[in-house]
């Protein structure tokens, strides 16, 4: 390539010019001249744009532009037109069609709502006239089998369709009587001035006038009469067309009133905020009118709930507690499940989350929609105190509490025959329910409380002195450990049945507190596994089987016995939490979770999300941010499945509430005393002993062994079985791994008592 071809990034080469025009840049190339620039004038009526190749540096890519044929074609349609001409035209041209444009809006938006106004009155008058309402009641009476009040509302039925008539004859009679008895006024005024102006043109008694001048006064009222009558007569026109304008603007008034629902979506005034601060009757109706349900939306075009003959609301929009509330009774053919299923969209429309919108069927009406629509951020706002923070111990029987509902009431959970599924991502606030839970029942000093982590965490430092068992961490024995203490519990079962019927009660709910008290054996027992996935998870199907299969039944047998069960995992799926162990839980609860809609069902239950109940809209606390932290979409808390934010407890509440359970439970008096030791041997044999009848076996487990130690005697706490069989080893009884159930014989440890030395018993 030569210095003449070569060419610059970005170097422009027009293409040939039509005839008359002349290149416009210096130095540029017009068919591989350059032209002085002199010579490079540029005429007025020359176009501006300059036509021509651009060379991509780098690519070798020429980017081409039109044909000499289109050049020149466009060149012959240009109009030269000055720029100011131009820009005057075309803005004159844009603000005639933007006026037009508003205009015909204006004029096409209040021409439909009068005529739906019109259509409202025409309905009105309808109903009226048919007496739709008495059509009603009578319908509703015959369902009921009210004999007596459908006769009532046929013979007022019957009565009504003579009013029109009775009404017009009563107008007739009306009016012949208010013109029979003007008449008769004008004829006594008429004959009567004639008269006294006749006799007072003798005397001037009255005045000087007489007859002739009644007359002339007569004729004077007629003769206004007259003329009025052809002014009337003359412009009889502007009569109806007064009274069409008044019928005009009582039907846009009417129209108006319907909401912008029943206009075309391009004539309703476009919103300019989100409606936040206020929830009104347009609002709602408008955002009914774009759930997704064309059944409603065909309905709200009609008019609906505004008009009069609708009687649809039943509570209007209203502030209720920290947020809005209403009560409108739906249309045939829109079930509150319908709007249930629609309730991401509606509230979409109202300007909140999901998670901040409820909807559920009224109690007393299954056609009323009872919808609650939370302020904006109260999720995220701090929850109340805890009612028992300072003061004040719980009752079982009457259950513990565990946060708020939407409305700020308090919620609290009853006990009776409940067990619990609570699931949610980390920083979600599970473990924060369960440990408002579990503070409300270590005040109660009925209440014994059973914890396995598995996991190695803090959550429970705190509640340490007052747990009945603790075990730690996420190894096989621990899973061992909580599966031989749940064995040890259905074994209990038995006993506890036997209690029961000692008393003659059915359910430890029935058999109150002053049984319980008498009967240890019977106090109430809540277990919670947390990080469960642990303990469900194994790696042989036959060991999971055996899990879920003891659960399942514990689930089934325990409930009357006041024995409940808690579980909690990150990680909600029918491999960390068995199907069947959800549908037999009775209180579900799911905070923030990562996931679909799979995950959210296999907490809350199947179709829990198609249902409108949905945790997925929760977003769990962050570094910078808490979040919907301690919010929970709960079933079984409350009547109704929905949201509980649940109370916070820091560790030094909890330790002041700790504090205070422990005095109750008798176990803070005199802390610098030291218990006596224990003849540990002597004590292994005499709960050996007792379990032999108990568990119908000869042998008993180590697991349970250890579990009656500590429910007896308080130096026995945290023993576990190792703790049993180093202290049975320790006297030369070495107690055998049968299948890891550590069989303990007491003929055995009463042999090792006997063979002892005299020695204290350790």
């Amino acid at each position: 390539m030569s210095d003449n071809d070569t060419q610059t990034p970005g170097t422009v080469v027009p293409f040939r010019r039509p005839e008359g025009t002349v290149a416009a840049a210096t130095g540029a190339t017009v068919e591989g001249e350059v032209l002085d620039p002199a010579d490079a004038a540029l005429t007025v009526s020359e176009p501006r744009q300059t036509w021509g190749t651009r060379v991509l540096h780098g690519t070798g890519r020429v980017l081409a532009g039109p044909s000499d044929e289109t050049r020149a074609r466009l060149a012959e349609r240009t109009v030269e037109l000055g720029h100011a001409t131009g820009t005057r035209l075309r803005s004159g041209s844009k603000r005639g069609r933007r006026v037009l444009g508003r205009t015909s809006r204006f004029l096409h938006r209040h021409a439909s709502i009068t005529a739906k106004g019109a259509e409202a009155a025409r309905q009105r008058r309808r109903a009226d006239r048919d007496h739709a309402d008495v059509k009603a009641a009578r319908a509703l009476a015959k369902e009921k089998g009210d004999a007596a009040q459908v006769e009532s509302l046929t013979r007022q039925l019957n009565e009504g369709r003579h009013v029109r008539v009775d009404t017009a004859k009563k107008w007739a009679e009306l009016a012949w009587s208010l013109t029979w008895k003007a008449a008769l006024v004008l004829v006594v005024a008429f004959g009567g001035s004639l008269v006294t102006g006749g006799i007072n043109g003798f005397g001037h008694w009255l005045g000087v006038w007489n007859a002739d001048d009644a007359l002339a006064v007569w004729r004077a009222v007629f003769t206004t009469v007259y003329q009025v009558g052809a002014v009337v007569f003359r412009f009889w026109w502007g009569i109806p067309v007064v009274w069409m304008g008044v019928k005009l603007f009582r039907f846009w008034k009417d129209g108006n009133r319907l909401g912008e629902g029943i206009l075309p979506a391009h004539l309703r005034k476009q919103a300019t905020r989100v409606q936040r601060s206020e929830l009104t009757e347009g609002a709602l109706a408008m955002a009914l009118s774009n759930s997704g349900v064309s059944e409603l939306k065909a309905k709200i075009k009609e008019g609906w709930p505004n008009r009069d003959t609708d009687n649809a609301w039943v509570q209007f929009p209203m502030i209720d507690g920290k947020g809005w509330s209403a009560k409108i009774r739906l249309p045939q053919g829109v079930p509150v499940k319908k709007m249930e299923k629609a309730v991401d969209v509606l509230a979409h429309n109202l300007g909140c989350r999901p998670v901040e919108l409820f909807i559920r069927a009224d109690d007393e009406d299954a056609q009323v929609m009872d919808l609650f629509r939370l302020n904006p951020g109260v999720l995220r706002e701090p929850v109340d105190p805890y009612p028992l923070l300072h003061e004040g111990t719980s009752d079982y029987w009457t259950g513990f509490p565990a946060g708020c509902n939407l409305r700020g009431e308090p919620v609290t959970t009853p006990m009776s025959e409940r067990n619990f599924v609570i699931a949610g991502t980390m920083g979600s606030g599970k473990s924060t329910l369960l440990v408002t839970l579990l503070n409300g029942a270590v005040l109660d000093p009925l209440v014994d409380v059973d914890v396995f982590l598995f996991a190695e965490n803090n959550d429970y430092e705190a509640l340490m002195p007052c747990l009945k068992t603790f075990s730690d961490g996420g190894t096989d024995d621990n899973v061992e450990a909580a599966v031989e203490h749940l064995q040890n519990l259905y074994a209990d079962l038995t006993v506890r049945g036997q209690l029961l019927k000692k008393h003659g009660v059915n359910s430890v709910q029935e058999a109150g507190r002053e049984i319980v008290a008498k009967e240890p054996g019977l106090r109430p027992r809540i277990v919670v596994l947390d990080e469960c996935q642990r303990f469900f998870r194994q790696d042989k199907p036959e060991d999971r089987k055996k899990i879920v299969n003891l659960v399942c039944n514990l689930f089934m047998a325990s409930r009357k016995y006041a024995v409940h069960l808690a579980f909690l995992t990150p990680s909600p799926s029918d491999q960390s939490l068995p199907r069947e162990v959800v549908a037999l839980s009775t209180n579900r609860a799911c905070g923030a979770i990562n996931g679909n809609k799979a995950r959210n069902n296999a907490v809350l239950g199947e179709k829990a999300h198609e249902e409108g109940i949905s945790a997925l809209d929760l977003k769990p606390k962050t570094p910078t941010a808490l979040n919907d932290v301690g919010t929970l979409i709960t079933v079984g808390f409350m009547d109704e499945p929905g949201a509980l934010r649940s109370y916070y407890l820091t560790p030094a509440q909890q330790a002041g509430i700790v504090a205070r359970a422990l005095e109750a439970r008798g176990a803070a008096a005199a802390p610098e005393q030291v218990e006596a030791p224990r003849d540990v041997l002597a004590d292994i044999l005499a709960v050996t002993r007792e379990l032999v009848p108990r568990e119908g076996e000869h042998h008993p487990r180590a697991s349970a062994v250890a579990e009656a130690l500590r429910t007896r005697w308080s130096s026995y706490h945290g023993w576990k079985i190792e703790h049993v069989t180093d202290a049975l080893a320790g006297h030369g009884y070495q107690v055998p791994t049968t299948n890891r159930v550590y069989p303990v014989d007491p003929e055995k440890v009463a042999a090792a008592i006997a063979g002892r030395e005299t020695s204290p018993a350790e």
